[in-house]
């Protein structure tokens, strides 16, 4: 019985440790070295992420400048499914890194043209 008990508060601790909101988990970034990828690099877009109704995105799409010369690094990270276990979850998490281009630092993020941003979910 004890061991039942003490399972039990295991999983559920383990179920909420680690699940940060997307916006806490990403302004992380800030201040950091963007990573300068080849866009064709990832091989896995459509590959499921949890369960049934998450698949992954084509993780780095492109590169493109906004009007003060900053380096816009563009990512499509996941798409959530009609399947969700919430409707306002389904879409596509676009999200964009503006990047100091003498310096490679990551000064800000927003969601890109086309994302729900409650699709942005951090899974564990």
């Amino acid at each position: 019985m004890r061991f039942i008990v003490l399972f039990t508060i295991l999983v559920i601790s383990g179920c909420t440790t680690g699940n940060k909101p997307w916006e806490e988990y990403t302004n992380e970034l800030i201040g950091g070295k963007a990573p300068f990828l080849d866009p064709t690099r990832f091989g896995d877009a459509g590959e499921l992420i949890r369960a049934d109704y998450v698949i992954s995105g084509d993780g780095f799409t492109h590169i493109s400048k906004n009007n003060e010369g900053q380096i816009l690094q563009h990512w499509f990270y996941s798409e959530v499914l009609s399947t969700a276990p919430s409707e306002e979850w389904v879409g596509k998490c676009k999200i964009f890194y503006i990047v100091n281009p003498d310096t490679n630092v990551i000064i800000s993020w927003d969601y890109d043209e086309g994302s729900n941003k409650e699709s942005c979910r951090v899974y564990h």
